[in-house]
């Protein structure tokens, strides 16, 4: 009967043991897929390129349910002076839209997040640029050391 107990409590150790090695390895994996940090680091370009085709995808439609909305006004000749001064000032409003003075909230939004977007990239590349040739500048020293 003591042979039985011996036996059932080993199983009981190998059964906890093999269950806090799972908890540790799950423990692991949440850790690492919480990282923030790393997940950028090995998703970033990846996140980039959605951030990207997202912001040229709303662009996309802001644009062209503007002009899809846009309708012609009436040509018709003017009458008075008033209307002849109320299609001036409709004539420069189009031309400050048209030159980029004027324009929608949204164009504007798109165009600064555009570049913010520009920006970001550049300088996320630049830093990698940067640290691959830290990295490779200590190889090329042991390198020149063995061949001189």
């Amino acid at each position: 009967m003591g042979q039985g107990v011996d036996e059932a409590r080993k199983q009981r150790e190998l059964s906890k043991a093999a269950l806090a090695v799972d908890l540790d390895r799950l423990e692991a994996r949440v850790r690492a897929e919480l990282n923030w940090r790393a997940r950028l680091r090995r998703d970033g370009a990846k996140l980039a390129a959605l951030g990207a085709a997202a912001i040229v995808l709303l662009g996309a439609i802001l644009l062209l349910r503007g002009r899809l909305r846009r309708e012609e006004p009436e040509r018709s000749e003017p009458a008075s002076l008033e209307e002849v001064a109320a299609e001036l000032r409709d004539i420069r409003r189009a031309l400050e839209k048209h030159n980029g003075i004027g324009g929608s909230v949204a164009q504007k939004a798109l165009l600064r997040a555009l570049s913010a977007a520009g920006t970001a990239g550049g300088t996320y590349l630049a830093r990698r640029m940067v640290a691959q040739r830290r990295d490779a500048a200590p190889e090329e020293g042991a390198e020149a050391a063995r061949a001189g």
